[in-house]
Order: C-alpha cells, then structure tokens, then sequence
C-alpha cells in the first residue's frame, strides 16, 4: 500500500484530469439511471439491479488508472491521452463482458443465491485482466484462471477494500453531519469523495495484483 500511496501523489494531476474528464461525464450518466431505478418497484429486485449498475461503475474507470500505476511502477511515462485512449478502447468489451456477468450473477442470487455471490468477483477482475490483444475467450478464461487461482486472496481484497471505503465514507458524512447539505450538495460531495479515493484504490489493488502475478510466475519458473 506504500508504494500505491507513493504513485498515487506522484501522478496526482493526472488522476484529478482522469477523474474531471471522464468519470464526471460517464457518473452523471449512470446516476440518472440509478435514479429512475428507485422510482420503479420490481418487488426489490431494483435494489439489486442499481448495485450491480454501481459494481459496472467501478469496472469502467478501472482499466485505465491500472495501466496508469502499471507503467509507472517500473519508471515508464504515461500520458494523460493514453489514458482517455485506454478508457474508450476497453469501455466497449468491459461493458459487453460485464453486462453479461452481472446477468449470471442476478440470476445466481435470485435463483441460488450463492453461485451469484461466487461470480461477482469476475466483474471486478475484469478490468485489470483486460489486454486489447487478446481475444474475448482468452481474456475471460485468464479471468477465470486467475479468480480460481488466487480465490482467498481476491475475496480478502474486496471485502478489505469494500470496509475501508464503507468506513471511509461514513466519516465523511459524520464530519458533514454539522452542515446543512440539499441533494446537490450530497451529490457533490460523493463526486469529490469519489475522484480522490477511487484511484487510490485503485492503484492498492493494482499493487497486490501484480505481485500476486509475480509470485505465480515465481513458482511456474521454480
């Protein structure tokens, strides 16, 4: 976590342009969607549906700021244009991907409820799996072989990182609590919340991921 805190200052500017660029235009978006979701009543299955909307919220930003920390981790430049050509290159198979992911988890979880919580994981690992070279079979099948694979170490990461976001945010509305906020406000809010603690988590996982890979590559050579 001390190197992702370490990259996370060095490339600040360009998480800030990544955040006001791209993840404000594409979150306000998503929001009026979440937001026309609680109007309906689906005898609670809306719930579940705007979870899984914010789940492909997070998957859609990831790949980027993971190739972001990715280069950066071994002393090489990335520009903030790679970064936007990152993002409008994988949005399209991520989405497709993870649209149809998170069909098998609701239909898990409404039909057998455990195989759905089993799947979730996928949607998260899509991102960093992602490489525009590689086919869609070969691309889901090392998403599965690395979920598979590292399966202890993937649900320690999400729930960890699931509690200190939780947390994370619970403070802020205490601190906030004293204020008078409108809608708005708390909107704004959550944005600014968002913008700056996204990437950082972003960058963590990204950390344990790769060393993850480097120890599997470590034992395949032994």
């Amino acid at each position: 976590m001390r190197e992702a805190a370490f990259y996370y200052n060095e490339q600040l500017l360009k998480i800030i342009a990544y955040g006001i660029v791209i993840m404000v235009p594409v979150w306000l978006i998503f929001s009026n969607y979440s937001l026309t979701l609680l109007s309906v009543d689906w005898g609670g299955r809306e719930s579940l549906v705007n979870v899984l909307l914010n789940m492909m919220l997070f998957v859609i930003f990831v790949h980027p700021l993971f190739l972001l920390y990715k280069r950066v981790s071994v002393d090489e430049e990335m520009e903030f244009k790679e970064m936007v050509k990152g993002f409008i290159w994988s949005i399209g198979p991520i989405l497709a991907v993870g649209t149809l992911i998170s069909i098998l988890i609701y239909g898990g979880i409404f039909i057998f409820y455990i195989p759905g919580f089993v799947i979730a994981p996928l949607l998260f690992i899509l991102p960093f799996t992602y490489q525009s070279e590689n086919t869609l079979r070969d691309w889901v099948k090392t998403s599965i072989e690395f979920y598979i694979n590292n399966f202890m170490q993937v649900w320690i990461q999400i729930i960890f990182w699931i509690c200190f976001t939780t947390l994370l945010w619970f403070g802020v509305l205490y601190l906030t609590s004293f204020l008078e906020m409108n809608y708005v406000a708390f909107l704004v809010a959550r944005l600014v919340f968002s913008i700056v603690v996204f990437p950082f988590v972003v960058f963590a996982i990204s950390e344990k991921l790769l060393n993850m890979k480097e120890e599997a590559e470590e034992k395949w050579a032994n």
